[in-house]
């Protein structure tokens, strides 16, 4: 649903009146209905006389085409049905019914409809562990499904398949449910973004021998490196099977951002691996038994999938069909060599956080039919994610470089005084000598409407590397050269950036 700009951009006739008035009223149970349906069914040409038709046999104000509701990457036609009077409602919905049914007619297929609805109301007609959508298939034997979020699109995608009748009755419960809670300004600008490892907190926690959990503590340095909280905690702390762990078995707690934890859990999977050589251990990581199903995916898909990025190595979920009610956890095993270990614990502790912060946003409206496998492979916050991991370990191993140079020179102070007149020589010669920052230029040629496209990522992301970049007009039309200069390795991480994103546009 869009926000009706007939109502002063507003939700009701009401909008318009006085601050205070809106204050007293922040919801209001008067909204535009909004729909999208995709090409394959109806060109725009053939459905703009159906909506003209049908506004003047039910009366109703406005049935109009709507491009502001486009859904990016999908072709299709956004519409939009208003009308001031609260008690159109009935002629409202009674002239879905006839649209949805003249289209039917003419397509002869089962229809696929798109409801627009506003990202604030999503949590509610979804309803307490998915009770409201489900009530709704099951009153209306209509397939319905609240897709992911797609980005820099502040509506929600809801699709409604069936034949005409079942999908009106499906979108005469939602709207009633809507209707009921109201929707206000507040629940139209509430847009999903990709989270950001660097600020979002996070508790992660695994399950080890109490002996490894011992030895980590021990080692507190590494709170101070990664700027984390270590804590051993009881099997009894988590909401899991005691039959999962055993006796000797404990849990240890990393608080800290995301990013930090994941540096962390790589160096503890690292020391524990040097220290207790003899025994095998596996890595499980504690997790919310619902987010079970959505890290299979499909037919396993999604666990495959993450495990050949990890480079081979072996995910299982230990999980049984009763523990996936919410509160309860559960365990993610994590067998294989110490990078497979490393490589699939990050992954997996990202997967976590994307299912909290409600899954994948899409890249674009073309992935909303794809599986959740498809649908996280082509998410923003995991492109966002894998960019921003090489950046900022570009960072720390500047920053790491940078302090074994100095621990150098602190040992070649310490050192004996018949070394130091040859040192102090090598380090006068190599003070001299001493290798500058490497710096490119470099010039590329892309598309115009990829650089509108990307703008906002690009700038970030060039902050994010020290990389400075100037657009130039190119003498053919449509294209744009970049000039592209600053430190090597961050000249190379945007430039891959910029054809990968190219090459993005070129499949659409």
């Amino acid at each position: 649903m869009s926000q009706d700009q007939g109502y002063d951009q507003g939700l009701s006739g009401q909008s318009s009146q006085s601050p205070s008035h809106q204050q007293t009223q922040k919801r209001m149970n008067q909204f535009s209905l909004d729909f999208f349906i995709e090409k394959r069914f109806i060109t725009q040409e053939d459905l703009k006389p159906i909506l003209d038709d049908v506004r003047c046999q039910y009366n109703v104000e406005s049935i109009n085409l709507n491009p502001q509701n486009q859904i990016p990457a999908l072709e299709g036609t956004a519409f939009s049905i208003i009308d001031h009077d609260e008690n159109k409602l009935n002629a409202r919905c009674d002239a879905v019914n006839k649209i949805f049914s003249l289209i039917e007619q003419r397509s002869k297929q089962i229809l696929e409809i798109i409801m627009l609805i506003p990202e604030g109301t999503v949590s509610y007609v979804i309803g307490t562990q998915g009770k409201q959508i489900e009530n709704i298939k099951l009153e209306t034997k209509a397939h319905l499904v609240i897709n992911q979020p797609i980005y820099e699109f502040k509506l929600r995608t809801v699709t409604i398949i069936g034949e005409s009748s079942r999908i009106y009755n499906a979108i005469k419960l939602i709207i009633k449910q809507l209707q009921e809670r109201g929707i206000s300004n507040e629940d139209y600008a509430k847009k999903a973004e990709p989270l950001d490892p660097r600020r979002v907190m996070t508790k992660a926690k695994f399950a080890f021998l109490n002996v490894i959990i011992e030895y980590i503590l021990k080692n507190r340095e590494i709170e101070k490196k990664y700027s984390v909280r270590l804590k051993g905690k009881s099997i009894n702390d988590i909401k899991i099977k005691k039959n999962k762990l055993k006796k000797d078995e404990g849990i240890l707690q990393i608080d800290g951002t995301l990013f930090n934890v994941q540096e962390a859990i790589q160096n503890i999977i690292k020391k524990v691996t040097q220290q207790f050589k003899k025994n095998e251990f596996d890595i499980r990581i504690v997790m919310p038994a619902n987010f079970a199903s959505k890290l299979i995916g499909a037919k396993g898909c999604q666990i495959k999938e993450l495990a050949n990025k990890a480079r081979g190595a072996q995910i299982k979920v230990l999980s049984d069909k009763d523990d996936t009610d919410v509160g309860q956890d559960c365990l993610v095993q994590v067998t294989g060599s110490m990078e497979n270990k490393q490589e699939a614990t990050i992954l997996i502790l990202e997967q976590i956080e994307c299912f909290k912060n409600g899954g994948p946003i899409l890249e674009s409206g073309k992935y909303i039919n794809e599986n959740f496998a498809q649908q996280y492979k082509n998410s923003v916050q995991v492109q966002d994610m894998k960019q921003r991991r090489l950046v900022w370990k570009h960072q720390l191993g500047r920053q790491q470089s940078s302090s074994s140079r100095s621990d150098r020179r602190q040992r070649s102070r310490s050192s004996n005084k018949r070394q130091k007149h040859i040192r102090r020589s090598r380090s006068s010669s190599s003070h001299k000598h001493k290798p500058r920052q490497q710096v490119l230029k470099t010039k590329i040629v892309v598309k115009q409407s990829l650089i509108d496209m990307m703008h906002k990522q690009l700038i970030r992301l060039c902050q994010d590397c020290n990389v400075k970049v100037q657009t130039l007009p190119s003498e053919i039309g449509q294209e744009t050269i970049v000039k592209i200069s600053g430190d090597v390795r961050g000249c190379i991480a945007v430039i891959q950036y910029i054809l990968s994103e190219q090459c993005k546009l070129s499949k659409r």
